[in-house]
């Protein structure tokens, strides 16, 4: 019988698009959004299996994730290595021993803080619920898992802590010799992982959620991200936002000092300026003007852009430029 292949990933990079490329690998539509000034170095790591797949993550600055979850998989983050800064996950503080994101029907919106070092486990739905039957859990289902974010006893969030790890460890054995010494890493994931990960959701704790206005707000900030996402060539001004909503330009500043910490223009530029390092990342040096592409993002002068580039991303606008040629790829072990 094939063994189906574990596939890893390992990269390490201060271009955010090329974590994002990475992330499609698995089906994730996401875009990260560095929010501090500075260098950014990050490292993804996946472990994929097929019905199981792992994703390790860190950044170097404070970052925001969005994006849709992959089809057809239950997904849950956990924090692997605690920092200062607690992460935030739909404008909401999170505990360390905390899952969030079971929710399929909301986006992800989650918020790292820098060396916040975490993991995202995708699980194919057949095989979750096919566990949870085998385990008796009558009391869990999709309308439990809407609750989106579960606090787990710290015995559970341990085991679970040392099996992501163990699972990203690279094996020093030939797959032969590791078939006679001990079970295979799938078999670990779908026997020891899963179970695991299922009997540490309780439905019957309390839900760490939002405030109905809370969730108004969150609402608004995610509205008025999807216009600035759709408008980041054209003139937008605050008024066009809060107009755009509709809601009032109060409400509009709250809600995004709360859910990343920065007023809405600030944000705005944040994207603009990542859009313009995914351009300038996927050009050809030899037909590519700096000056066109600061001006396409709203930038008016090219010397204030390369400054606020360097700035934010450690590097200039001409190094992304020459730097373009870099790509991903899996390895098969």
């Amino acid at each position: 019988m094939t063994v189906p292949a574990v596939r890893r990933l390992c990269l390490e990079h201060d271009d955010l698009g090329f974590l994002e490329q990475a992330a499609g690998l698995l089906g994730y539509r996401s875009r990260m959004v560095q929010l501090e000034s500075g260098a950014n170095p990050s490292r993804m790591e996946v472990v994929d299996v097929g019905n199981v797949s792992l994703v390790r993550l860190r950044f170097s600055r404070r970052t925001f994730v969005e994006g849709s979850k992959p089809a057809g998989r239950i997904f849950c983050n956990l924090t692997l290595q605690p920092v200062r800064e607690p992460p935030r996950a739909h404008g909401v503080d999170l505990s360390p021993d905390t899952l969030v994101g079971l929710d399929a029907g909301r986006e992800i919106y989650f918020q790292a803080p820098g060396g916040h070092r975490f993991a995202a486990l995708l699980i194919d739905a057949p095989l979750f619920w096919q566990t949870a039957a085998a385990m008796g859990r009558i009391d869990l289902d999709p309308d439990q898992l809407k609750r989106n974010s579960f606090r787990i006893a710290p015995a559970s969030c341990s085991g679970l802590r040392q099996l992501l790890h163990a699972a990203f460890e690279v094996p020093r054995w030939p797959a032969a010799v590791q078939a006679q010494t001990g079970p295979s890493l799938r078999q670990r994931l779908e026997r020891d992982l899963v179970p695991l990960l299922i009997d540490s959701i309780a439905t019957n704790h309390s839900h760490h959620g939002l405030t109905s206005n809370r969730s108004e707000r969150l609402l608004i900030a995610q509205a008025a991200g999807r216009v600035m996402a759709e408008r980041l060539t054209d003139p937008l001004h605050l008024c066009d936002l809060y107009k755009a909503i509709p809601t009032s330009r109060r409400t509009l500043v709250y809600a995004f000092n709360e859910l990343f910490g920065l007023p809405p223009m600030r944000f705005l530029r944040l994207q603009r300026l990542h859009a313009a390092r995914r351009e300038l990342s996927r050009c050809q040096p030899d037909q590519t003007s700096i000056a066109a592409t600061a001006h396409r993002f709203g930038f008016s002068s090219g010397s204030h852009f390369s400054r606020v580039y360097r700035q934010h991303f450690g590097e200039s606008p001409l190094e992304t430029l020459h730097d373009s040629q870099k790509r991903v790829g899996w390895s098969v072990s």
